[in-house]
């Protein structure tokens, strides 16, 4: 990142750069700050071409080997290629056998999902010019990140709740970062209870709070957010999808810690970021094991009656909440 943060600066940019990762938002952002620093907008339909899918290596050696019109560099985009991958053997040969000649006006930018680092394409990319990785940001890093972009308004544990929220995709947490800055007034921070009031919480966060709810048996709001779900348009089958996953990781946070491990084991272990495994184990004080091992089974039976049409899918979910919210501490 460091590498193209400098020649985007200078503009001393590398023939081929190789763009990949599960942060979607950060190779997006890459990309288009290249495209920005590379293609002006006046010439752009003689200076860019851009490939997306399976697409003929001839078609892309051309168009490298195209001169810019008017301008210093000319920029060639290959999408979704699926050329770092296995299954285009014969393929991404061709093109690493090109990559060393590819002309000093043309810079050709993959975007991929996955890239193996092991691949022959790979390895040309990175001895010519430059492969960046975008993995998910850490928990530090991702708070990090909401405050600097929060401009000093938002203090880190109000950035660990934004996240917990609205979830860890970087695309949503800008549009609701940039909600809260403008509405709330200059020189004053954002707060929780502004963070309630404007921001749109994921599925996943009031799924969380409908299953607080009812290891806390309030069976009243539980409902409410359930209800509130259906009236965001969510399906009560994804609800109950949800509903058995924080359930399965109450109950798999419960039996780690049980066995000794720290928040942070437990994190990697189950793939989990910190915040989640502490959410899980606060609510795993208000069920017994036995009474998720239930909870799970009902969850499954409920998806089964569903299919076979014994029982309306908003009404299984509502005798789930109610059934754990009610009897929940009668049955620990």
């Amino acid at each position: 990142m460091k590498e193209i943060n400098e020649a985007i600066k200078n503009g001393n940019f590398k023939t081929v750069y190789l763009l990949s990762g599960e942060e979607v938002y950060m190779v997006k952002k890459y990309f288009d700050a290249i495209r920005t620093a590379l293609v002006d907008p006046s010439t752009e339909m003689l200076n860019y071409s851009y490939f997306n899918g399976k697409t003929d290596i001839d078609n892309i050696i051309t168009a490298c080997d195209t001169l810019p019109f008017m301008s210093e560099k000319r920029l060639v985009a290959v999408k979704d290629s699926k050329l770092f991958e296995p299954g285009r053997k014969d393929d991404s040969e061709k093109l690493k056998d090109y990559i060393p000649n590819i002309p000093q006006s043309t810079v050709l930018c993959f975007v991929e999902d996955k890239a193996d680092k092991r691949s022959s394409l790979y390895k040309a990319v990175k001895k010519y010019g430059c492969c960046a990785e975008f993995d998910f940001l850490k928990d530090r890093d991702l708070i990090g990140w909401v405050c600097n972009e929060g401009k000093g308004r938002i203090k880190s544990d109000t950035a660990e709740y934004l996240i917990k929220c609205v979830g860890t995709a970087m695309e949503s947490l800008e549009g609701e970062i940039d909600k809260l800055i403008n509405y709330v007034p200059q020189g004053e921070l954002v707060t929780r209870e502004i963070i309630d009031s404007i921001c749109t919480k994921s599925p996943e966060t009031n799924v969380f709070d409908m299953v607080e709810a009812i290891g806390k048996k309030q069976p009243a709001k539980a409902l409410e957010i359930y209800n509130n779900m259906l009236r965001m348009k969510q399906s009560p089958f994804y609800v109950l999808k949800m509903t058995a996953r924080q359930f399965k990781l109450i109950l798999e946070c419960k039996y780690l810690a049980g066995k000794g491990m720290g928040e942070n084991e437990i994190a990697e272990r189950l793939s989990l970021r910190n915040f989640v495994v502490r959410g899980c184990l606060a609510q795993a004080r208000n069920f017994k094991t036995p009474v998720l091992v239930e909870a799970l089974k009902d969850c499954a039976k409920c998806d089964v009656d569903f299919k076979r049409g014994k029982i309306s899918d908003r009404l299984g979910v509502e005798v789930i909440i109610l059934k754990y919210s009610k009897n929940n501490m009668e049955n620990q």
